[in-house]
């Protein structure tokens, strides 16, 4: 019985942290300034040019990096070295 008891208080202290934490958070977000449509659309847009160009960014590089690995670096060092 005594177990139970302390359970409950536990419990109760971990109720009341979660409650004032979540009234936190909302008193948090209403402070926040939310855009407004017309704003807010041209930040998404502007978003996702980014990732776009960020993404075909990548891609070209990656391209780049696998085209430099297939060239034959053997027969080039072989000429340099006839060049030397």
């Amino acid at each position: 019985m005594h177990e139970s008891v302390f359970y409950f208080d536990l419990r109760k202290v971990y109720m009341s942290k979660i409650k004032k934490f979540i009234s936190d958070m909302k008193k948090e977000l209403d402070k926040i300034r939310w855009c407004k449509g017309k704003n807010l659309l041209k930040n998404v847009i502007v978003t996702i040019l980014f990732i776009i160009f960020f993404a075909i960014f990548f891609v070209l590089i990656e391209y780049i990096v696998s085209l430099i690995k297939m060239i034959d670096f053997s027969s080039l060092i072989e000429k340099i070295n006839d060049l030397i």
